[in-house]
Parts: C-alpha cells; sequence; structure tokens
C-alpha cells in the first residue's frame, strides 16, 4: 500500500571541516525522534568555505558509525569545488562542479570521488551534486561507475534517466508539507550561524515535532511509484518553467494581494 505522505530528511556538505558544533545540534534532534537521514557525504573537500573547524581525526569511522546506525551515506560531489560556469539541467545558477564539463572529465571525478570513500570503508550507490548542478553526461558517468540512484531533479515522480533512478528534490531548503505526496527536506547545518539560515534549525526540530510518523529512510523513500521517462522529463521542464520565469513575475503582483486579505481578515476578527 502507497503511503499517503512520505518525507526523506537529508543533510549536504558533510565533510571532516564542516562545524561540528552546529552538526552535533542537528544529530540531537534527529536522534530525540529517531529520524533516520540521508547524509551527503564529501570525498575530498577542498571548498573554503566548508573548511571551518579542525579536520575531525575519526571522521571516517564516525560516518561508517552513523551508517551502522541506520543513516543513508550518498556521496556528495568529488572536491565541491565550483569549476564550470555552466548551470545544469535543474538549476539556473552557472556554477558547478560537474555540468559543462565533458564526459571524460565527469567518469574521472566521479571514479576518484568513489575510490576515496571505498579507501574508507564507505560503500554507496547514491549521489547528489553541490548546487543540484548535473547534466546528462553527470548521469551517464555515475551509472557507468554503478551509481543507482541521485537524490535530484524536479518531476513529479521517479524516472530512469541514463540509467539512474532519479529522485526528485524540488525543494532547496525544508518545503511547506501538504496533506499528501513526497517531499525531500534539504539540510545545510553549517549555514545556521547566518543570521538568515539561523532558522533552519527551528525547521528541522519543527519537522521532527510534527511529522515524525511521515519521515522515512532513503530506502523507503524510494519505494514509490515510478513515472514514465517522457512524460516526467515534461513534467520537470514546466515545473522549472513555472519556479524560474512565471513564479518570478508573479510574486510582486501576489504579495499585496495577500497582505491586503490578511489585513482585512484581521480587521475583521
Amino acid at each position: 500500500m502507497e503511503r499517503r505522505r512520505a518525507i526523506l530528511v537529508r543533510f549536504d556538505d558533510i565533510c571532516p571541516t564542516m562545524n561540528w558544533e552546529q552538526w552535533n545540534r542537528a544529530v540531537t534532534v534527529l536522534e530525540r525522534y529517531n529520524v533516520k537521514p540521508l547524509i551527503g557525504v564529501i570525498p575530498d573537500c577542498q571548498d573554503e568555505e566548508l573548511l571551518i573547524d579542525a579536520p575531525r581525526p575519526d571522521f571516517w569511522q564516525y560516518i561508517k558509525d552513523l551508517q551502522d546506525k541506520g543513516y543513508t551515506v550518498a556521496m556528495h560531489g568529488y572536491l565541491h569545488k565550483y569549476d564550470s560556469a555552466t548551470h545544469g539541467i535543474v538549476n539556473v545558477t552557472p556554477r558547478s562542479e560537474f555540468a559543462g564539463h565533458s564526459y571524460e572529465e565527469q567518469l574521472e571525478k566521479i571514479k576518484q570521488g568513489k575510490a576515496v570513500l571505498e579507501q574508507h570503508g564507505i560503500f554507496t550507490d547514491i549521489f547528489f551534486a553541490p548546487a543540484h548542478s548535473y547534466d546528462e553526461n553527470t548521469l551517464k558517468a555515475l551509472a557507468v561507475n554503478g551509481f543507482k540512484y541521485v537524490s535530484d531533479g524536479a518531476s513529479s515522480r521517479t524516472f530512469v534517466r541514463e540509467g539512474v533512478l532519479c529522485i526528485p528534490c524540488r525543494s532547496g531548503g525544508c518545503p511547506k508539507i501538504g496533506k499528501k505526496g513526497y517531499y525531500t527536506a534539504v539540510f545545510h547545518a553549517h549555514e545556521w550561524v547566518r543570521p538568515e539560515k539561523a532558522d533552519g534549525y527551528i525547521q528541522l526540530e519543527k519537522l521532527c515535532e510534527e511529522y515524525s510518523k511521515d519521515i522515512v529512510s532513503f530506502e523507503e523513500y524510494c519505494k514509490r511509484p515510478e513515472g514514465n521517462a517522457i512524460l516526467q522529463k515534461l513534467n520537470e521542464k514546466g515545473y522549472l518553467f513555472y519556479e524560474y520565469t512565471v513564479k518570478p513575475v508573479l510574486r510582486p503582483v501576489v504579495r499585496p494581494i495577500k497582505e491586503f486579505f490578511s489585513q482585512r481578515n484581521n480587521f475583521k476578527r
């Protein structure tokens, strides 16, 4: 029987030099509600923004321990360095570690990243790219390297693309949860020290408290109806067109209308 609602909790940018104080805050909440998230581990982080704390000496053993607890590990890029001024399939920002590079270059990056993980005893067939930025060559290179899943995409259903099952992730953060559907809540714990991102921790707490019965493991999250590839590509393009072209135009018009009716309702009370 298909679930009416399922939520996947995903954490990006897991690496030896991340902000451990903020990550430990996240883990406290996850353990309180017995939530087993999908965590994106960077094989060889060279992103200066993530060189925050001194490297944790037992990092790789720690990741293995999390796996033993039920956390699901994904490979999150390779170096987490944006060396391509190209946007990918589902984003518009012209920066990427993968999109825009040749198939051969991407094949080598993914091969090296996988080797780093396996050298430390971490085995996974799940991947997601930094900044949600990947292209068709990324997917082809992933399939050749034995990856089966990508936690990304803007389709309404999962579908196989270039030999890899794309698990939609329409949110760049914590989405608004409806009465039914599948939702991926994406968190970056190290960003919680920024005033404009501090509410990320509160969102995690609220999500786990209100929807703990609907939060599932990555394995269960994948057990959802698969869509037709052609239809899902069209669905994805339609969604992206609305998000990046139509919505920005509508927003300045819709906001005043919402504020007017909100004030009107408050006045009636």
